[in-house]
């Protein structure tokens, strides 16, 4: 329930502060697929939940129950710390790996934040989220508070990285705001970490800070670009990078856009490539001279 009346806090800030009045921020392919795309993945999610249930009864029926005794924070604080882990990682992917970045390419196309876009993404991403298979395990062990615990943790974290209106900036104008912050983020991924991973201009850097709810795993793992402290420049995908149609976008790979046919490169001869000023490679070795301005 906390988590929900942040989400209505937060939303209206975001409507009394304009953030809905910005350019794009109203149409289809920003707050329509926002709403849709979090509407399907409380849906779909339904699915690996009941196969983890039933695997879960064929595999461990001794298990059922048996934390129901368990003081909750002895499961939420572990269960926490492995589904953030296994988030890092499966974001971290989402960035590196070609066809999990078309998944995960949903989430970064909104060129505005919003509470709306926090849990927007493509459906297929939805089914890969470790909290998938950790959820029915609490529940199915008994451990049913310690799942409402992690659950409001989760979409609580989420609420504060992606909400438009700067609450962080907001807090640091006073002296307790900046302490208050600047203990916390040391360990925790907040607004002005996530706002940084999702910029795109001077203060921004899509390929760091993929933390979810600690920013501990970026630090161990060189993927830390810090703290700004300040409103980023723009969001949205880099410059060059096309953007999909909703279709696309949400039911990636059942959806795919028609592409033309790259042009092939030609390539040059040996004589260009003796008076070439430098000498570039494309990605099926085929070698491509650079002639000087005045060529």
């Amino acid at each position: 329930m906390t988590a929900y009346i942040l989400f209505a806090i937060f939303l209206a800030l975001d409507i009394g502060t304009g953030e809905f009045n910005k350019p794009r921020a109203r149409c289809l392919n920003e707050l329509g697929i926002n709403i849709a795309s979090s509407a399907l993945g409380f849906t779909l999610r339904l699915l690996p939940i009941v196969v983890m249930g039933a695997l879960l009864q064929a595999c461990w029926p001794a298990g059922k129950g048996a934390w129901a005794e368990v003081n909750p924070w002895l499961v939420v604080l572990p269960m926490l710390l492995v589904d953030d882990y296994a988030n890092y990682w499966l974001h971290r992917s989402g960035h590196n790996v070609p066809w999990l970045w078309n998944l995960h390419r949903t989430h970064h196309t909104p060129t505005c934040m919003n509470i709306t876009m926090s849990i927007r993404t493509s459906a297929l991403y939805y089914l890969l989220v470790p909290v998938n298979a950790l959820a029915p395990l609490m529940v199915y062990t008994g451990a049913v508070e310690a799942a409402a615990i992690t659950l409001a943790i989760r979409l609580t974290s989420l609420y504060l990285q992606h909400a438009g209106y700067r609450w962080d900036l907001a807090l640091r104008r006073y002296a307790p705001g900046r302490v208050l912050l600047d203990f916390a983020e040391r360990f925790l991924a907040l607004q002005d970490y996530h706002h940084a991973h999702h910029g795109v201009g001077r203060y921004g850097k899509g390929s760091s800070n993929y933390g979810n709810l600690l920013n501990v795993w970026d630090k161990l793992h060189g993927t830390s670009m810090g703290h700004p402290h300040c409103v980023q420049d723009a969001y949205g995908l880099p410059g060059g990078v096309r953007v999909p149609g909703w279709g696309e976008q949400m039911f990636w790979p059942l959806v795919r856009a028609r592409r033309a046919a790259p042009k092939p490169v030609a390539r040059s001869t040996e004589a260009e490539l003796a008076q070439a000023r430098a000498v570039i490679y494309t990605a099926d070795g085929t070698a491509v001279a650079v002639r000087s301005g005045g060529a």
